[in-house]
């Protein structure tokens, strides 16, 4: 199947989307760089040194279930996810997005969490722009620079890409890195389709994410961030957390938000 015949499995059950070529064409991408495969379930994986950052680059297939009938359902292809994270040793936070409706405010919500604050006088650069910071002032400056903005079109208005992206900056460690160190790390995610991935797009992604942590360590924040216990995890032990605390954690509160008036209801009832 030639690339611009990849598309055509979207929307079609995952076991016959048809993408066995998809692996060869991100090899076409991303080998050239100078970056190696790696293991990921579920997907594929690249890591290695560019021009003396550490790179890690993850691509991800997104699926939804499509019920046949009420107890029948498959999973079908919606898509890819890529993910481009690089190091710098400037330490901050700092979230850059368009949700739209409620992931909007669960955005807010979570980015408030990490201790960032909302960022009011953005330029326009996308359509449902936010950003958050750990320090909103340095971000005002850092966004007024007509050079990070035109790294930030091209990242999160690219016209080939659908909308969606975020770009982030915390501090943290990558998964393909051995050092016990922590670093701040650039990373830059976006859905994306099969025939996105050429040799061309990928190195404008990666050259753009790299222009936008140089750029930041140019004039960087008056205050370096700690990175938080859930940031000193391995990746993918954080991640692994993250997710046990939406299926878990968050019905085990509403539960106990909706039993707790009842037993104060009870007690007082007996007294």
């Amino acid at each position: 199947m030639i690339e611009n015949d990849l598309n055509k499995g979207v929307g079609k059950p995952l076991i016959v989307a048809g993408l066995g070529d998809v692996g060869a064409q991100l090899d076409r991408c991303f080998l050239p760089l100078g970056l190696q495969p790696g293991s990921l379930f579920g997907g594929r994986k690249y890591f290695g040194e560019i021009n003396g950052r550490s790179y890690e680059i993850s691509i991800a297939t997104r699926t939804r279930n499509r019920y046949v009938t009420g107890s029948i359902s498959y999973r079908k292809f919606t898509g890819l996810w890529l993910s481009i994270s690089v190091t710098t040793p400037v330490m901050s936070r700092l979230m850059l997005g368009q949700p739209r409706g409620l992931a909007r405010r669960f955005v807010g919500f979570m980015q408030r969490f990490w201790g960032n604050r909302p960022v009011e006088n953005v330029p326009t650069l996308v359509e449902n722009f936010i950003a958050f910071a750990h320090d909103p002032a340095w971000l005002e400056d850092f966004l007024a620079d007509t050079a990070v903005q035109s790294h930030l079109i091209l990242l999160m208005n690219n016209p080939t890409l659908p909308p969606g992206a975020a770009v982030s900056f915390s501090p943290g460690k990558l998964n393909s890195l051995d050092s016990e160190a922590y670093v701040g790390r650039w990373q830059w995610s976006t859905p994306a389709m099969p025939n996105d991935f050429t040799p061309e797009a990928a190195r404008q992604w990666v050259s753009a994410l790299a222009h936008l942590a140089a750029l930041a360590e140019k004039s960087p924040p008056g205050t370096a961030v700690q990175p938080t216990w859930l940031e000193k995890q391995n990746p993918r032990t954080a991640a692994f957390l993250m997710v046990s605390i939406f299926l878990f954690g968050i019905p085990l509160l509403l539960a106990a938000c909706c039993i707790l008036p009842a037993l104060i209801l009870i007690i007082i009832s007996g007294i």
